[in-house]
């Protein structure tokens, strides 16, 4: 009785912990980040089988995930070599937040990698144009950060963890990108602004 008791304590304490929002320091603005693939949507979970584990989409095994080629080879292919799908990824991926525009000042940002078995990352890009692409370097598949202005990061982001970063933005426009190599070709970019 007593351990069913604790266990229904936990599972309660557990979904308020998961039903309250992040509560940012006073004056901080809070934006919650959420990295997706279509793993994230799909059956398998981390463990490399079901749809994006072992068959249709490609191997799943620790080795691809972690070298930032997400599925692996498959019918999906690399996002941009072997596979049916070969470079065609864009779109497939994307970043979302719960508010495009903060005001200037400290802010932390609440990064989730819903994935299933991809590893992913967030740069905080400052750009002039939000709607120029960034320069790309099509022979490792990912936007070279010494030529943009790159303001803060969180990287290397498991499946299904989460990661805070604070930082403090003056007023302009940015991009979030994930810079895994072929994740901001498939469409993990989105656009962010801080306001006076």
């Amino acid at each position: 009785m007593k351990h069913s008791a604790y266990a229904a304590l936990t599972g309660l304490l557990m979904l308020a912990a998961a039903a309250s929002p992040v509560l940012a320091a006073e004056g901080t603005a809070s934006v919650k980040v959420a990295l997706l693939d279509m793993t994230s949507l799909m059956p398998g979970g981390t463990s490399g089988y079901g749809m994006m584990g072992r068959g249709m989409m490609g191997y799943g095994n620790q080795q691809y995930r972690m070298q930032g080629y997400g599925m692996g080879p498959g019918m999906m292919g690399y996002g941009r070599g072997p596979g049916m799908m070969g470079g065609m990824m864009h779109g497939m991926m994307s970043i979302r937040v719960d508010q495009p525009t903060v005001k200037a000042g400290p802010v932390e940002f609440d990064v989730t990698n819903w994935s299933g078995s991809v590893l992913h990352e967030m740069l905080i890009v400052s750009v002039d144009n939000p709607n120029a692409p960034l320069p790309y370097d099509y022979t490792q598949a990912r936007v070279p950060e010494d030529q943009v202005k790159v303001m803060g990061e969180v990287s290397d982001l498991k499946p299904s963890a989460t990661k805070a970063l604070n930082i403090t933005l003056p007023a302009g426009s940015y991009l979030l990108i994930c810079n895994v190599p072929g994740h901001y070709a498939a469409g993990m970019v989105t656009p962010f602004t801080v306001s006076q």
